[in-house]
């Protein structure tokens, strides 16, 4: 069993221009069919001063750490309302890449997410935990905007989905700190991603990645 968390013992103010307003809820699982659908392991890159930038939602200050884009499979996702992050990052997806964007090899497994963790049951299948450690992440979702929430809440488990922004460390209003992790080698708590979402894209089932692409811009 894998565990992935971001640990969540913050205490926050509730900002009454909360983005998880806009939520409408998650839609059905789709299967896509055997084989290897995201074969890329996720692209990280630094940026040129992050520190010298902040973006700031509602109560929250956002430092910029990294910027990161993934093509991978959703193998869970999770709505969460009452926690520490509720406020900015509604939603976690667990994502899957190379092996484990392959229905063939994820079938007798098993993966659920709660407390901001992410679960992996392996029962029978035939994988090395150390690969699922390094083709998957459970990733807190944070909107640039209503829309991107929107798109968010809309893919479905199973799909094949592009995500693009930054890594971002999340600043509380009493001085405490989520940081973000940097790496796809840990694991255990602090070893989730921070994503803010600057553009989502349903790859599959469905929709053209340039499509998508240029309405998540619009």
């Amino acid at each position: 069993m894998k565990r992935r968390r971001q640990i969540s013992t913050w205490r926050l103010s509730v900002s009454a221009a909360m983005l998880i307003a806009v939520i409408t809820g998650c839609s059905d699982k789709v299967e896509l069919g055997d084989g290897v659908l995201a074969p890329e392991v996720p692209r990280q890159w630094a940026l040129g001063t992050p520190e010298a930038r902040t973006i700031r939602i509602g109560e929250f200050r956002l430092v910029p750490k990294a910027g990161y884009d993934i093509t991978a499979k959703v193998l869970s996702k999770r709505h969460y309302r009452w926690d520490d992050l509720a406020a900015i990052a509604p939603w976690d997806f667990a994502l899957g890449w190379g092996p484990l964007s392959d229905e063939a090899l994820l079938r007798p497994m098993k993966v659920v997410q709660g407390d901001r963790f992410m679960f992996w049951h392996l029962y029978e299948a035939r994988i090395d935990i150390n690969l699922v450690n390094l083709s998957s992440a459970n990733v807190h979702l944070i909107p640039e905007n209503s829309e991107i929430l929107r798109r968010i809440s809309a893919i479905p488990e199973g799909a094949i989905v592009h995500l693009s922004g930054e890594l971002v460390d999340v600043h509380f209003a009493d001085n405490s700190v989520i940081p973000s992790s940097l790496t796809r080698r840990d694991t255990g708590p602090g070893a989730c991603e921070i994503l803010l979402v600057q553009e989502i894209a349903l790859i599959e089932p469905g929709t053209s990645t340039e499509t998508a692409k240029e309405a998540a811009r619009s």
